[in-house]
């Protein structure tokens, strides 16, 4: 009887599913559904650093400290906003960055040799994971200090 050499074997049907084709979709799947629930959070946490360093590019012309902070508060708050059940369990909308003017650190800094500001908070965003019916909390903290002096270009033409 003759022997039958790898290559004379009949090869399996194509489209075949093996455990490294499955295992390839589940991670795939489950790497779409992390990015379908957390990248939208940290959007909105990108979005909410380019207010600040906004604002305080603002402040290096505008000393209205108290005016400045309250218009960054009430724009990080038109970020986003989250779906919560609120304590008599009735669905609520809050803003996704809800800050407290004591929960904000504006420290304007001119004592130095150049005047920095110094803006710091932190936040909670509850991210309801679908599917799994769980709710998870993830604390981000922005917290930056930039040079304010006004820059000196040289002589005008």
């Amino acid at each position: 009887m003759p022997s039958l050499s790898p290559s004379s074997l009949p090869r399996s049907a194509r489209g075949q599913i093996t455990w490294v084709t499955a295992a390839i979709l589940a991670a795939l799947l489950g790497g779409g559904y992390l990015a379908w629930v957390w990248v939208p959070v940290y959007v909105v946490d990108f979005e909410a650093r380019q207010v600040v360093r906004d604002f305080m590019n603002r402040a290096v012309k505008d000393r209205d400290d108290e005016r400045l902070r309250t218009e960054m508060i009430r724009r990080l708050e038109m970020l986003a906003t989250d779906q919560i059940v609120d304590e008599r369990g009735a669905p609520a909308t809050v803003p996704a960055v809800a800050l407290e003017p004591g929960d904000l650190v504006w420290e304007r800094d001119t004592s130095g040799p150049a005047p920095t500001l110094h803006v710091a908070f932190e936040y909670v965003r509850v991210v309801e994971l679908p599917y799994l019916d769980r709710t998870v909390e993830k604390s981000f903290t922005v917290d930056f200090t930039q040079d304010i002096s006004i820059p000196d270009w040289g002589p005008s033409r």
